[in-house]
């Protein structure tokens, strides 16, 4: 542990040391619990004196050890780490953090923090490389149980596999690992897919398209695309295949890249999409996104080329991340319940570990947005 005294030491790492070494404390002394928020930044610089770019180093490090975790646009949470000792289970929670995966935590909080059952959280940010990293680390030490959303539903197996066999159980929340059963928490995806069509064909769109289609898509995404294919076909809609979009794959591309990185390879891919689209001769009227992050990537983009959304072309989305960015940018969308995905999860590890009966498959509603645009 870095102390805040010491020769040889700058200023600078005083200073990281002083925010570094008394959060640590906090959590010790019980004074910061398990799920609890800390002030953001701002506000920690002003609190120790200090300036925003040593906070922001102090939080990356606590974060790398596990003792906090943070979630992009909402926050620091405390892990706990230090807790353990006190704790009756240890399930380890290992999720591909984005604003969403916050309200995912809280649900799985809500009934461990109760109960006394520490569940520290880990975040791979979407990268299979640190996926594999944390998998070890937890093989090597104590834990009861693993709640898991998968970067890849087939990399990292033969680790997913050593946890099953050391007696271990597994819950997979939106798509299972290929190849190992093990039960899920999901959402209605092709369900919630399909409202939308139907949404958009009560608007009059008659041209519909799809964005992405990729031979290595995840379970979940299969999914909304089978529940586009089964909207367009109740509704008598013409399903045409130049409308869908392929993204060759990109996905494996991402998955051992940076953040940074995979953001460049994304929107390079929407770029290369939108030329195809000006190119046809009858052009959609409104696309289907995956989810939002494409939907707000290809919105973007569009804008950047002169198209007026939705007048010219109408964008919809899945997740409802950002309601308020997708209200704005008039993309319709379906809200996904992470925090009932989180509930439902630990509770389903917790009937596992106690021998109870439990459904293997839970799947959770989706809600269609309130507010729509109409505009075509």
């Amino acid at each position: 542990m870095l102390k805040t005294e010491g020769e040889g030491k700058s200023l600078g790492e005083k200073l990281y040391a002083k925010v570094y070494n008394d959060v640590i404390a906090r959590i010790k002394n019980g004074e910061l619990k398990v799920g609890d928020k800390l002030p953001s930044e701002i506000e920690l610089a002003k609190r120790y004196g200090v300036s925003r770019i040593t906070v922001t180093r102090a939080m990356k490090e606590l974060s790398d050890i596990n003792l906090v975790y943070r979630v992009k646009k909402g926050g620091t949470f405390v892990n706990g780490k230090l807790n353990f000792r006190t704790t009756q289970l240890i399930i380890p929670v290992i999720l591909p953090f984005g604003e969403e995966f916050n309200a995912t935590v809280k649900g799985i909080q809500s009934i461990t923090t109760a109960n006394n059952i520490f569940t520290p959280v880990y975040n791979t940010r979407n990268n299979i490389m640190r996926e594999e990293k944390y998998l070890r680390e937890l093989l090597g030490g104590k834990f009861d149980g693993l709640i898991v959303y998968p970067c890849n539903s087939r990399k990292n197996l033969s680790l997913y596999a050593e946890i099953l066999a050391a007696g271990k159980p597994i819950v997979c929340i939106d798509r299972n690992i290929c190849g190992i059963e093990t039960p899920l928490v999901t959402s209605r995806n092709a369900k919630g897919m399909e409202q939308i069509v139907d949404k958009l064909v009560s608007l009059g769109h008659k041209k519909i398209a799809f964005f992405s289609l990729s031979d290595s898509m995840a379970p979940t995404e299969s999914e909304r695309f089978k529940g586009f294919c089964s909207g367009l076909i109740k509704n008598k809609l013409e399903l045409r295949t130049e409308y869908l979009f392929n993204s060759e794959n990109i996905h494996l591309l991402e998955m051992v890249q940076s953040p940074t990185k995979q953001h460049s390879i994304f929107h390079r891919f929407i770029h290369k999409c939108l030329d195809e689209y000006f190119a046809f001769d009858e052009k959609p009227s409104a696309i289907c996104c995956i989810n939002d992050v494409s939907a707000n990537g290809l919105y973007l983009d569009a804008v950047e080329r002169g198209i007026r959304i939705p007048e010219d072309l109408m964008i919809t989305g899945f997740d409802s991340i950002d309601t308020r960015t997708n209200a704005e940018r008039h993309i319709i969308s379906v809200s996904q319940n992470f925090f009932e995905i989180g509930a439902s999860a630990i509770k389903l590890m917790l009937a596992i570990l106690n021998g109870q009966s439990y459904q293997k498959e839970q799947k959770i509603d989706v809600l269609m947005n309130a507010d729509f645009p109409t505009a075509r």
